[in-house]
Parts: C-alpha cells; sequence; structure tokens
C-alpha cells in the first residue's frame, strides 16, 4: 500500500505542476460559467420575470446559480480525470513505466495509483471548488444552502469523480497519446454540455436530444446533483406545486429522463451508470495490462 500511495501522490503532483493542463482542464467549466454570465443566465431571468414568480433578482440569482454550479461541477469530473491520467499516458510513451515494472512493483499496483490519483485530483479540486461557490453564492444572495445540501453535494462529487476515473481511463488506455487526450480534455465538456443539458435545456434542444442525452452516465449525474440544491432552494422559497414541476422539467432539466424513452427511475439509472464505470474500468485495466506486456 505504501508503494501506491508513493506513486498517487507523485501523479497527484505531477499533473498539479503542469499549469498548462490544469487550464485546460479547467477550460469547459470556464467557457460555461462565461456562457452563464454573458447570456444564458439572463435567459432564465426573463423566464422568472414573464411568469411572475414574485422571487426577487437575489432569489432568482440564488436558484439558477446553484443548478449551474451543478453541472460545472460535473463536468469538471470529467475533465479534470481525464487531464490527471495524462501522466499516465506521458509514462507509456516515454516508456517510464518500463522502469516502474522493473522494480517490485506490480502491474496492479501501477494502475491502482494511476486511477487513485485521478480520482483524488478530481474529487479534490472539484470539492474546493463546490464548498467555495457555496459560499459565494450565498454571499452574492444572501441565501445560503444548508450543511445537510453541502455535504450531500460532496457525495455526489465522490460518485461523479469514481465513474469518471473509470470512464477517463478507458479513453486513455485507448487513446495512447498525451497530446490527443490534452485536446479531448479541454473540448469534451463543452460538447458533453449540451448533450447533457447542462447548457441549454432540453426543451430547447429537442426530444431527440434528450434521449441521446438519456445515454450518457454524465446526463444522469447532472440530473441527481441539480435535483439536491434546487430541492433546497425550493424548500427555502416556498417553490411548489406546478410552476416547482416546470422549473424542473422544462427550464433546468432536472426531471428524471429514464434511458431512450423508457421509463426508469434515477436510482435505477445511477445503479446503472454505477455498473457502466465499473465495466469500463475492467476494460480499461485489460487493455492496459496488455500494453506493459509489450513494453
Amino acid at each position: 500500500m505504501k508503494q501506491v500511495f508513493e506513486l498517487t501522490k507523485r501523479n497527484m503532483r505531477l499533473f498539479l505542476r503542469d499549469k498548462a493542463t490544469v487550464f485546460f482542464s479547467f477550460l469547459s467549466s470556464i467557457i460555461l460559467v462565461a456562457l452563464y454570465f454573458l447570456f444564458i443566465a439572463s435567459l432564465f431571468m426573463q423566464g422568472f420575470e414573464q411568469s411572475d414568480s414574485g422571487l426577487s433578482s437575489s432569489d432568482i440569482n440564488f436558484v439558477v446559480y446553484l443548478q449551474m454550479m451543478a453541472g460545472v461541477l460535473i463536468l469538471n469530473s470529467l475533465s479534470l480525470s481525464l487531464g490527471a491520467f495524462i501522466t499516465a499516458a506521458k509514462d507509456f510513451e516515454t516508456r517510464r513505466v518500463d522502469n516502474f515494472l522493473l522494480t517490485p512493483l506490480s502491474a496492479g499496483k501501477l494502475l491502482a495509483s494511476y486511477l487513485l490519483g485521478g480520482f483524488a485530483v478530481s474529487f479534490a479540486l472539484n470539492a474546493l471548488t463546490w464548498c467555495g461557490a457555496a459560499l459565494l453564492i450565498g454571499i452574492l444572495t444572501g441565501q445560503f444552502i444548508t450543511a445537510a445540501t453541502l455535504f450531500t453535494g460532496l457525495g455526489v462529487l465522490a460518485a461523479a469523480s469514481a465513474i469518471s476515473g473509470a470512464i477517463m481511463l478507458l479513453i486513455t488506455a485507448v487513446i495512447r497519446s498525451s497530446g490527443a487526450l490534452g485536446v479531448i480534455s479541454g473540448i469534451a465538456g463543452t460538447f458533453f454540455g449540451f448533450l447533457c443539458g447542462i447548457y441549454m435545456p432540453y426543451s430547447e434542444l429537442g426530444e431527440g436530444t434528450a434521449k441521446f442525452g438519456s445515454l450518457l452516465p454524465y446526463t444522469h449525474l447532472t440530473i441527481w446533483f441539480k435535483q439536491v440544491v434546487l430541492g433546497d432552494a425550493f424548500e427555502r422559497l416556498s417553490i411548489t406545486g406546478e410552476w416547482r414541476e416546470i422549473l424542473l422539467d422544462e427550464i433546468f432539466s432536472a426531471e428524471n429522463l429514464g434511458l431512450a424513452g423508457l421509463d426508469i427511475s434515477l436510482p435505477v439509472m445511477l445503479f446503472l451508470c454505477g455498473v457502466f464505470g465499473v465495466a469500463c474500468l475492467t476494460a480499461a485495466f485489460v487493455v492496459l495490462r496488455k500494453r506493459m506486456r509489450r513494453v
């Protein structure tokens, strides 16, 4: 375990020292936040104002910014995990893996260190961002989420980081090129932002996009996180009944989608996301072990 721990620390340090990789890992989230402040948030504000919700501008901002951060942080789990695995790709490219395997270190422990490093980086940076965002939103709007919501959000981010780590490790095993992974890390979040209903609600994107988006684990993780934070906001602002359902379904795309039009509950979909993550992790280990035998 000490070997795995030390290698995990080494992988995390290499990622954090590479400022360009860290920046591009956050690029899709930066783009999303910029788009929200430039025009997407104003569209949500107009929807509230036209509905005569009776909420103040601060209260509306509280709801809009919370659901925005839910989407941003789920995208972060994707891009940060992939960015962290660039270290693994470089180790294979430079044949540093050969040196590791000449020591008593086993292939399984080496792969575990890469996986744990990706998870730790993704979760730690996301957790810090989530706590900072919750505090900043509270200061700007005068409304603060409860401690229960804050910690539940950390649980959602841990699950998202674990599933993302498994998926991104498989992509790393298949792509191989660290340069290509860097490009994917920079643009993947933007691409998934549309498919997962984060940039725009599915009511604007169409039923076909919603069905396709329901095939992606990040869609259901985003819905889960949005339901957690919006449940707190709606209770605090006394948003109930039909207006609550309109916000969840039509405006924020936070209603359960099921799977490709099939009515499957969100807990089941989240379980299937976990199963998919395990399958990706298993496939990644098989592919990477084969590559290690060739080095």
